[in-house]
């Protein structure tokens, strides 16, 4: 459990976390616009990138362990299909910082659609079979939270920085 909250707490409070610190401090992130900006690139930073590279990590080099953690037989040859498709998020993630030309737009959608669905997965496993396993259940707070975050921050910013 504990490796599961951590990944929660790196992937989707530490970027709110950082960039709540940084327009404290950064007499530059006075304007609406720029302070969204802040929450968006520490979010597809540290949240999409380094989440999709680590889960990438974790499928493929440890994917019995992950495997484990979620209560799922090791060895099953999805795990590395998924972690090419935490890779793919990730790299998403990363060019995501630097584009302003819809790219963003189209990263929000493929870490919705991964974690929405990653969710849809537990929650029938869940259902099925009682697998109260903690990366069956905790990790979905991560799987909802982060596009949640980035749907909501990147609707402020396409307002103009107000709120919709």
């Amino acid at each position: 459990m504990d490796i599961v909250a951590s990944r929660i707490f790196v992937y989707s409070i530490l970027p709110l976390v950082i960039a709540i610190g940084q327009v404290g401090l950064d007499k530059s992130s006075r304007s609406r616009e720029r302070k969204i900006e802040t929450f968006l690139l520490y979010l597809f930073g540290i949240g999409v990138a380094g989440g999709g590279i680590g889960g990438f990590f974790g499928h493929f080099f440890i994917s019995d362990s992950v495997a484990e953690s979620i209560g799922w037989p090791t060895g099953n040859p999805f795990q590395l299909e998924v972690g090419f498709a935490n890779l793919a998020i990730g790299i998403l993630g990363i060019i995501a910082m630097g584009r302003r030309d819809g790219f963003r737009e189209a990263t929000v959608i493929a870490v919705t659609v991964f974690g929405v669905g990653a969710t849809i997965v537990h929650v029938s496993d869940i259902i099925q079979t009682g697998n109260l396993a903690p990366g069956n259940t905790i990790q979905n707070v991560g799987n909802l939270l982060k596009p949640a975050l980035l749907i909501g921050f990147s609707c402020c910013q396409q307002a103009g920085g107000t709120l919709p």
